[in-house]
């Protein structure tokens, strides 16, 4: 079965996936291009499209000169879920974008170079956002993330005036439960609990880090997310980590037959069974047991996550499809403290994010339901 989302369960019960995505060097969440090839691609409009069991993935937008541009909702009655990679890439008189109501997924590249666009409304829907899917959008200041969002790629949103609101910390940039870039020059780092993913590369090229602390909380790791770190000599892998990405952990270069340098005496500990003891053995690293992980003997306070402008009011005037009413949950909850807030929402998403899902699945019902629900 072709799916366009990547099937998470499918990556924890069989790590050969692991090691194909080491080898191929594939971003979390991205679609198989093979399966995109095998697709018969249809066109609606401005809009290149491929169909498969989850619904539509929109793969380009070939218009020219508009501004504003609305995605459709559904395409012969189908609801459109995705965007694929490099769909609106450097589509640069784009201004504004208003996206499907049923869209869970935003490929890699989607919107980078696309350095006109200022509005980009976040459906509640969206899970999985792709590397450098708005790298480049010199003009996007607000960006809401969804309280349904499991993964943000690496890249994602460099070149914004978004994560610029950020970079003055001289630290942590955190966007709800996603830690999207360390930015500080502190040999330890202190990842808040509640945080429950590490994106592409947030770390990657710190020569400096020397211990991490990774909370129970996270489930994702992304691709290179600890690459390159050559003083950082372990890590702690908590058992509920359900994906790792190529080449996160203990090593220092890669090689295009997939070889590469490792880390001088780096150890990974992870509990045997999990997926943190299977990536030490594919990627050949020295593994030991959670109970015999060192920590520092001190440990400095936690740096503050603090952005430089807070504001907590919505935009007036032009609100071009800014009005999602579900949006107070999301963003801009930017974090005043590393700990006790994030902590908090955890809690709250995880109840939420089980109603929403249940409520789309119903949507989806009714909606491929089509013309024939209309005649009743």
């Amino acid at each position: 079965m072709t799916t366009f989302k990547t099937d998470i369960l499918r990556k924890m019960l069989s790590f050969s996936l692991l090691v194909s995505l080491a080898l191929t060097m594939l971003a979390v969440g991205g679609f198989s291009a093979a399966a995109d090839d095998a697709q018969e691609e249809k066109t609606f409009g401005a809009f290149k499209y491929t169909v498969s069991t989850d619904g539509v993935c929109i793969t380009e937008y070939t218009g020219e000169g508009l501004a504003d541009v609305s995605i459709p909702n559904t395409i012969d009655d189908t609801p459109v879920v995705a965007l694929g990679q490099e769909a609106f890439w450097y589509c640069k008189e784009l201004v504004a974008v208003k996206l499907p109501e049923y869209l869970e997924f935003i490929g890699a590249r989607a919107f980078q170079g696309c350095e006109n666009l200022e509005y980009a409304q976040l459906p509640d829907s969206v899970e999985e956002i792709g590397d450098a899917a708005f790298d480049g959008c010199t003009k996007l200041a607000e960006v809401t993330l969804p309280s349904g969002l499991l993964y943000v790629g690496g890249f994602a949103f460099d070149g914004t005036q978004y994560i610029k609101k950020f970079e003055g910390n001289d630290s942590i940039i955190l966007s709800g439960r996603h830690f999207y870039k360390y930015s500080g020059s502190s040999d330890v780092v202190n990842i808040p609990e509640g945080v429950q993913s590490i994106s592409s590369s947030a770390f990657a090229g710190n020569t400096k880090l020397s211990y991490v602390s990774i909370p129970e909380s996270v489930l994702f790791i992304g691709n290179y997310a600890f690459f390159n770190c050559p003083n950082l000599k372990s890590a702690n892998i908590p058992d509920k980590v359900y994906y790792m990405g190529a080449y996160s952990f203990g090593y220092t270069s890669v090689n295009a037959d997939g070889t590469g340098d490792t880390v001088d005496d780096f150890v990974l500990y992870a509990t045997k069974g999990t997926l943190g003891d299977e990536y030490a053995n594919a990627y050949e690293l020295e593994c030991k047991d959670r109970k015999y992980n060192p920590t520092p003997d001190e440990m400095p306070d936690e740096e503050k996550c603090v952005a430089n402008q807070v504001d907590e009011t919505k935009a007036e005037g032009d609100s071009r499809w800014l009005g999602n009413t579900n949006s107070v949950v999301a963003l801009v909850i930017i974090i005043v403290s590393c700990t006790g807030i994030i902590g908090g929402l955890y809690v709250y998403f995880a109840v939420s994010e089980k109603k929403r899902k249940a409520a789309l699945k119903e949507d989806k019902k009714n909606l491929h339901k089509g013309k024939k629900s209309k005649k009743k």
